[in-house]
């Protein structure tokens, strides 16, 4: 029976029950910490899972001998890494949802740590890869989407026709992706020497004629989501490459932004992003290369990137025309080689 009773509680000093909440709290935050990247790496694979394409076909695999305009691949650059950027309005769009009407190259240099963005007029016109037919570049991932089930490889190699660079990664972005992405960031920052005004695109009456037009004042602004959207869709009041120029900068500015607010260590900021990736986002960069891009951003000069708009210009390298009626750009030499000596010399320039 006395064996049966328990001894009192043995008497622990006030000082030692503070060392051991203490170590509880600690080894609480350390599972905490192992947590996070466990939640992290499992939302980045099912975010992954929805907007991963298949990536690097083979060109015989796709177009088999037939590959009359471009037999034509470019080599791989050692110290040089490639990716295409795609922006469209959106898939369920039926006013050409699936035209690529923004198109960027991004171009890093690995010894140097430099950046440059290369824009690509939506009305450049080529031969599409293994096609007969002629097209302008921004129907390139439609037409792989419908043709060849893979727009983002299709456009990679029509892009690489045109620039004579390799591209190892490609995204497609649609326009909700942008608006919420600069929404999540509390707006981006521009400055405009001089008001921004689109009196002929948007808000019209069913006459096209009575427009209320859409303004950005001069001197520094934040634009949210929907206005930096009606800011870099703009072209009427001005041409597609202003517009290439105000993308550039918007993407710029949204670039300083995310890192301004130290993203990579905000757990709610990450959360939020990869809910925008996962639902309006396609590309084919693979969860087992985001440690090496990491890397890349960490060693990128980000301060000073490079911007080069092709346009309609003798230094622009291209010229307009029409054929059969449609509006057009073509290279001025007739052939894309100027073009692709810019892209590889763009860094010693």
């Amino acid at each position: 029976m006395l064996d049966s009773i328990q001894a009192p509680p043995k008497y622990i000093p006030k000082s030692e029950r503070s060392k051991n909440k203490k170590k509880w709290i600690v080894l609480f935050l350390i599972l905490i910490i192992l947590a996070l990247p466990a939640f992290y790496v499992l939302k980045t694979g099912i975010a992954f899972s929805k907007i991963i394409t298949i990536k690097n076909i083979a060109w015989e695999k796709i177009f088999g001998s037939k590959f009359p305009s471009s037999e034509y691949t470019p080599e791989k650059d050692p110290d040089r890494i490639n990716a295409l950027i795609l922006g469209i309005r959106g898939e369920g769009d039926p006013n050409g949802g699936l035209l690529t009407d923004g198109i960027m190259m991004a171009s890093y240099k690995k010894s140097t740590g430099q950046i440059v963005l290369f824009s690509i007029p939506r009305d450049l016109y080529l031969q599409m890869p293994g096609e007969a037919k002629y097209e302008k570049v921004n129907a390139a991932y439609a037409l792989g989407l419908e043709k060849y089930n893979n727009g983002l490889d299709y456009a990679k190699k029509t892009v690489a026709y045109i620039t004579g660079q390799y591209l190892e990664y490609a995204l497609v972005v649609n326009f909700e992706a942008f608006k919420d992405l600069i929404d999540l960031t509390g707006g981006v920052k521009i400055h405009l020497d001089q008001r921004f005004v689109e009196d002929k695109q948007w808000w019209c009456d069913k006459s096209g004629e009575n427009c209320r037009p859409f303004v950005v004042e001069a001197g520094d602004q934040i634009l949210d989501g929907e206005t930096a959207l009606y800011y870099v869709r703009s072209r009427f009041s001005t041409n597609d490459f202003d517009r290439a120029r105000r993308q550039q900068q918007v993407l710029l500015s949204l670039k300083d932004k995310l890192i301004s607010l130290g993203v990579l260590v905000d757990p709610l900021k990450i959360s939020g992003i990869l809910d925008v990736i996962s639902k309006n986002i396609k590309t084919d960069v693979t969860p087992w290369e985001i440690p090496q891009l990491i890397e890349i951003a960490k060693n990128a000069k980000t301060d000073k990137i490079i911007t080069k708009v092709f346009e309609n210009s003798p230094e622009g390298l291209l010229y307009q025309t029409q054929i059969s009626g449609i509006y057009v750009l073509l290279p001025t030499e007739g052939n894309f080689s100027k073009i692709r000596e810019t892209c590889k010399n763009i860094f010693s320039i």
